[in-house]
């Protein structure tokens, strides 16, 4: 075959239609077929005039933020420009070819004069209605739903920053945990029937009346000079960062149910319960039967909330806070019956009688049977043992126990195939590395964005195979 060598470029008028150039098979094309985008009308119908010059579709404005994720471009500014010569783009915001299409600052300054206005923000009501479709079409499978969290570069330098005391909150389940307490407290009273519900009454009574908006204390922070938001993320003993901590939840499909930003610097134990709180107000959990999580979720209070809601933990085993070579605290024996603790050495650990603030109860062993004890090296360097009981570790001890069980072993056994893929995905098509912009409530509304649009692409998919 002889090879052609075209020295000149040369180009001559034609009749294009772009709708015969987009491909039948294209994604974009099923989110058009089955996505409604009316209620961007809806919500922003009170935000303009019936009066004076045409502004925008607005319709147009959501569609080209949602290109930027659905493409992975850099930045919205960087979108806007691509719109110019990109007949996809084009397509999927109905504009002609010869069309002028909008600036990027449009979009900036309609959401700074109009969008920010209403009740609910507009990019979270795309996230909502997406799920909405996917509720319609039976695409959810919530036999078994996975938690995790991610974190996101912030827009911040790490240099310039500044040290910050704040106030410690009281635990969102402080109220909880002190009706437990004040209640065991009861059992070791001498009390009749009729004086131990009396005193039931006063405790709850009591126990309403609490603040929950008490602060027990103060910490120091580190807070950057330019998003005071962002939290900082130690990766290393030598590499640290400004970051936002996106908490996640998924379904068996892959699809993202709910999500949740704070700074890095707040613990996925902590910010589990917001995430929670959304996934039962939102959702039918009556559907769930698994609730899979990693190590950072295996504390007393979680395993409490995730089992009375007869819901299975899918949890893994952790060694944190135990010593090298010495007995684990799973090698000491409870004894339910006689509330005691039983050492390899078969001696007793008796309850000292005393809960902390925290929940837990010390067990100790006797000064004597240590002294004499020759695993002693191996149990404590103390002059006797200890060990602390939380006054939920019965539901600790059941997610230990579901742990050996082959569904949730299978089921644990999935779980990079969905959460921890759906972050994969994020971070290499997606853009969910590092974030453009600052602030708490801006950055949230882009990450709830860029989850709606994995979402949505993910349905187009799926549908269309």
């Amino acid at each position: 075959m002889a090879m052609t060598k075209r020295l000149n470029k040369q180009f001559s008028n034609e009749f294009i239609n772009i709708e015969e150039m987009i491909p039948e098979n294209h994604f974009l094309r099923v989110i058009e077929k089955h996505f409604d985008w009316n209620f961007v009308y809806d919500e922003v119908e009170k935000l303009y005039s019936k009066f004076g010059r045409k502004s925008i579709d607005p319709v147009v404005l959501i569609k080209i933020h949602i290109l930027k994720f659905l493409f992975n471009e850099d930045s919205l500014r960087k979108t806007y420009e691509s719109l110019q010569y990109n007949i996809l783009y084009r397509w999927f915001i109905g504009y002609e070819l010869c069309e002028n299409v909008p600036d990027h600052s449009t979009y900036f300054q309609n959401y700074r004069r109009k969008f920010c206005k209403l009740e609910k923000d507009l990019l979270n009501t795309v996230f909502d209605k997406v799920k909405e479709l996917l509720i319609e079409w039976n695409c959810l499978d919530m036999t078994a739903v996975y938690i995790d969290s991610t974190h996101t570069k912030a827009y911040a330098n790490k240099k310039k920053n500044h040290k910050e005391v704040i106030n410690v909150e009281i635990k969102k389940y402080q109220k909880e945990l002190d009706l437990e307490i004040a209640l065991k407290g009861l059992h070791d009273q001498d009390l009749s029937e009729e004086e131990y519900f009396e005193e039931v009454e006063n405790i709850i009574k009591c126990n309403e009346e609490v603040n929950t908006d008490e602060v027990v204390g103060q910490k120091e922070i580190i807070v950057s000079d330019t998003d005071k938001d962002a939290g900082m993320l130690y990766k290393s003993d030598k590499e640290k960062m400004f970051g936002y901590n996106t908490s996640v939840i998924c379904d068996n499909n892959n699809y993202i149910l709910i999500v949740d930003t704070n700074g890095s610097n707040v613990h996925d134990s902590v910010s589990f319960y917001d995430s929670f709180d959304n996934l039962i107000n939102n959702y039918d959990i009556s559907e769930i039967k698994y609730f899979v999580g990693d190590a950072a979720y295996l504390t007393p209070h979680i395993s409490k909330t995730i089992i009375d809601l007869d819901m299975i933990p899918g949890m893994p085993y952790t060694r944190k806070g135990y010593k090298k070579d010495y007995f684990k605290k799973y090698e000491f024996t409870y004894d339910e019956y006689n509330d005691i603790y039983i050492c390899p050495n078969e001696k007793d650990l008796i309850p000292t009688g005393r809960i902390d603030k925290n929940g837990y109860i010390i067990y100790k062993a006797d000064e004597k049977d240590c002294s004499n004890c020759p695993f002693k090296e191996k149990c404590t360097k103390g002059k006797y043992k200890q060990v602390l009981r939380h006054v939920w570790e019965e539901y600790k001890e059941m997610v230990n126990d579901y742990r050996h069980h082959e569904d949730v072993k299978e089921i644990y056994r999935q779980r990079p195939q969905h959460i921890e893929r759906v972050f994969a995905d994020g971070k290499t098509k997606y853009g969910l590395r590092k974030t453009y912009f600052r602030g708490k409530e801006r950055v949230h509304r882009e990450l709830t964005l860029l989850y709606a649009c994995m979402n949505l692409k993910k349905f187009a998919l799926h549908h269309y195979a």
